[in-house]
């Protein structure tokens, strides 16, 4: 039997990994995490800007030229990622203005691989993110797992979720990822707000970012949340029903035990009421 592709195995691989966490009887409906281009693509472009950085520092120190394409490589780190980019953006100019006034002397020469330095560790921790964080829809909850050097855990109950937003800026609908919110009763859940992938909102709003394919997670636990509404429906409307038919049994028992009725119409009045059953 031929080997199965790269894709699925990745795909079993997960599937392992999330049925760790089921309880019985749980099934499993939705696995995935957030999107790679994202998540990976953010640390290569920061990557690629360092190192245009470093290039025209170290090579043309005293050249505008080079000084202004350093400049214009920070502004792009800070435009790339908002939170770590803005960082070492910043820290670039003040690089690129040292270099201007002082030149590369000495020590500081070595100032320009900072950037690049920098945006390689932020990469391999993206990467390794990447490997560790799992979202997961089953029949009952919302499951998260994320974390870089320790893991983190974190679960919500489908029925809890009051409803659900996607938030999808034009370049995430381009790529095909976007944010998705589970607002809920407004309880916390012990979720850490400060950590990317997901995070808790003010409101009780539980937070999946950089998504892919965000609709089909709404899809899954709106058919999800609906199945189980319309199941609990169909419960107590049969409760209803067999409540009314025990009533009307014993009101028709009595009935015929008073003599107020013959046995045939008791007869013929039970079987229409287990009939309606």
């Amino acid at each position: 039997m031929a080997e199965g592709s790269s894709d699925d195995k990745v795909g079993a691989r997960y599937s392992d990994v999330a049925k760790r966490y089921l309880v019985g009887g749980e099934t499993l409906q939705w696995q995935g995490k957030p999107a790679t281009v994202v998540i990976v693509g953010r640390g290569v472009i920061l990557t690629a800007l360092a190192l245009v950085f470093m290039v025209c520092l170290w090579f043309w120190p005293e050249d505008l030229g080079a000084l202004a394409i350093a400049l214009v490589a920070c502004v792009l780190m800070m435009v790339t990622d908002t939170r770590y980019g803005l960082i070492v953006g910043a820290v670039g100019i003040v690089i690129v203005l040292i270099v201007w006034a002082l030149g590369t002397d000495g020590l500081l020469l070595w100032l320009v691989i900072f950037p690049l330095a920098y945006s390689l560790v932020y990469l391999l921790a993206n990467v390794i993110y990447l490997g560790r964080v799992l979202f997961v829809i089953t029949d009952r909850r919302i499951i998260t797992r994320y974390g870089i050097f320790s893991l983190r855990y974190a679960e919500l109950n489908i029925e809890r979720i009051q409803n659900i937003t996607v938030l999808q800026p034009w370049y995430e609908r381009l790529l095909g990822y976007g944010d998705v919110f589970f607002a809920t009763a407004g309880e916390q859940g012990g979720i850490d707000y400060q950590k990317p992938g997901i995070k808790l909102m003010s409101g009780g709003a539980v937070t999946w970012e950089d998504v892919s394919k965000p609709f089909e997670v709404v899809r899954k636990v709106n058919d999800i949340t609906h199945s189980a509404g319309r199941a609990t429906s169909d419960n107590r409307a049969a409760s209803s029903g067999i409540s009314d038919a025990e009533v009307r049994l014993r009101q028709l028992s009595d009935l015929s035990v008073k003599g107020l009725i013959s046995q045939q119409e008791y007869q013929q009045k039970r079987d229409e009421i287990l009939r309606k059953l």
